[in-house]
């Protein structure tokens, strides 16, 4: 029995979607990067942008036309990719300078004149703060044993909460705590600092990578492979 024009119709318009949905699931991810991407480099490259512009406006004849593209402002020329360089060159030399004693007190003497500034000293120490809670999330092979993925106990149905063990101390009665980063999904800058009793925490055995994909997909990129059964951090068995 041949399918009827109604049938044909319809087969047509689902092998339509599907192809549709198979070529968005490619495009989206592509689309989303690149935007990203995008928006970092006109994010970084803005900071120094204006002195690009300056420089091939003042030497525009000099340089060759194939350097030079339309400026962010009408009328004006600059340097594509010069201001990225530019701005990363400044950071290399800011952190150059900040890793020797003497840039290390200018750092902090700038941390002390930020911090008396009003306004300013309601914004700049919660940066700081931020920033520096990311930063204690990475670390080297030496302190990995500080900085690993943990679970916490979630207060319903048995179910568990990923966070980064970011610090440890003892309070004053000799309990040993442990400090974590709880991210959320699928935004992981932001999140909760929460101080627990060491023997709360169970390791993940989940390196980070994975664990940030996990977190910023919203669970749709779970571990690879079998993952062990969380232990006690106590244990001695070593996280992935």
């Amino acid at each position: 029995m041949s399918d009827t024009p109604a049938t044909s119709k319809i087969s047509i318009l689902v092998w339509l979607r599907n192809t549709f949905i198979a070529g968005l699931f490619v495009v989206v991810p592509v689309v989303i990067t690149l935007w990203i991407l995008n928006f970092l480099y006109y994010l970084v490259s803005g900071l120094t942008e204006p002195l690009v512009i300056r420089f091939a406006g003042h030497y525009r004849q000099s340089l060759p036309d194939f350097l030079l593209a339309e400026g962010s402002m009408p009328g004006t020329v600059t340097i594509p990719g010069a201001a990225l360089v530019m701005t990363l060159l400044l950071v290399c030399g800011i952190g150059l300078v900040a890793t020797n004693v003497i840039g290390l007190r200018l750092v902090s003497y700038f941390d002390y004149l930020l911090n008396r500034v009003p306004v300013v000293n309601m914004i700049y120490p919660l940066a700081k703060q931020m920033v520096d809670s990311l930063k204690s999330l990475g670390g080297s092979a030496r302190d990995s044993a500080n900085k690993q993925v943990v679970y916490i106990k979630y207060p319903a149905l048995n179910g568990y909460l990923v966070g980064f063990l970011t610090g440890s101390y003892s309070d004053s009665e000799g309990r040993k705590m442990v400090t974590v980063f709880l991210p959320t999904a699928p935004n992981p800058i932001t999140g909760f600092v929460v101080v627990f009793e060491e023997s709360q925490i169970q390791r993940a055995h989940i390196s980070m990578d994975a664990a940030w994909k996990m977190i910023v997909s919203g669970g749709l990129l779970p571990p690879p492979g079998i993952v062990p059964a969380p232990t006690d951090l106590k244990s001695k068995s070593n996280p992935c």
